[in-house]
């Protein structure tokens, strides 16, 4: 399983008021050439959807449609001023919603199996994510390389298609790949102090 995360976990001084964690179910060499000719295609060193053009997005998933994966996420809604305020506080409380928001996203998971490894995207919060994800649920986490690693370029491309759906009501990259998801979650302020 490989996750990464799309938007960020800004409270009031962000203008985004979504933060999408995307988990990706593949295997790695089944998806890795497609992934290095969507990068060669437009002319970057790894697949990173937040450098592509709409355009450019949208042929990118038609091509990431036909492989073999399953999608699944959690969408935390920062629309609440509390919320917003409580994640401006300290960059602990980020951290801590990281590992609520990773935490729900393995639950979710749980009725499907459990992955053997995640694969995190190193971030500033990889290391918390990590070590929260091996006590509560005794998972061999492990930070990665975003540009080695096919599997987190297509989380990282799954993430962003999420983050459009909601930031942006975009349904037109979701339906591409509405039949991979097999769980969602959509979880606001109280439903984050309960996790």
């Amino acid at each position: 399983m490989f996750v990464d995360e799309s938007g960020d976990l800004g409270g009031s001084r962000s203008n985004k008021r979504y933060f999408v964690i995307a988990a990706v179910l593949c295997e790695e060499a089944a998806i890795k050439t497609t992934i290095q000719d969507i990068s060669k295609k437009f002319g970057l060193p790894e697949l990173k959807f937040s450098e592509l053009s709409y355009d450019e997005k949208v042929e990118a998933v038609k091509m990431l449609s036909p492989l073999e994966f399953k999608v699944a996420y959690v969408v935390l809604s920062k629309n609440d001023r509390k919320l917003r305020d409580w994640l401006d506080k300290s960059k602990r409380n980020k951290s801590l919603a990281a590992m609520k928001l990773h935490g729900a996203l393995v639950q979710g998971l749980q009725s499907y199996g459990a992955p053997q490894i995640i694969v995190v995207d190193r971030s500033q919060y990889s290391k918390d994510i990590s070590g929260f994800l091996s006590r509560r649920y005794s998972l061999a986490v492990a930070p990665g390389d975003s540009q080695k690693r096919a599997g987190l370029q297509l989380a990282d491309a799954m993430a962003n298609v999420i983050y459009l759906h909601y930031q942006y009501k975009n349904g037109e990259l979701i339906d591409e790949i509405r039949d991979k998801i097999i769980f969602g979650r959509f979880i606001n302020e109280r439903e984050l102090r309960r996790l």
